[in-house]
């Protein structure tokens, strides 16, 4: 829940209105073949724009994606999710 609170915050500082969280799951390299499976916890949203005609609002995304500059939860700290091949 506290971290639900933060992403909130953060997001609205940045300008985006948080929408819900995406998990993306990843895994920390060892020295060994097995690697540790880990889960990362994104806060996702859509940019705060000044609208002057409500009829954009029928354009407007249902859902945003991540919050760029959004911290990410992961081993209950702050982390970032793998920085290759995961959606912007």
């Amino acid at each position: 829940m506290k971290f639900l609170n933060y992403a909130e915050n953060e997001s609205k500082e940045l300008g985006y209105t948080m929408d819900g969280v995406r998990v993306y799951l990843g895994a920390f390299p060892t020295d060994k073949e097995v690697g540790y499976t880990t889960m990362f916890l994104v806060p996702t949203g859509i940019e705060n724009i000044s609208q002057g005609n409500s009829t954009i609002f029928n354009m407007l995304p249902l859902g945003g994606g991540d919050v760029p500059g959004g911290s990410g939860l992961n081993e209950g700290s702050m982390g970032n999710p793998p920085s290759s091949n995961y959606p912007h």
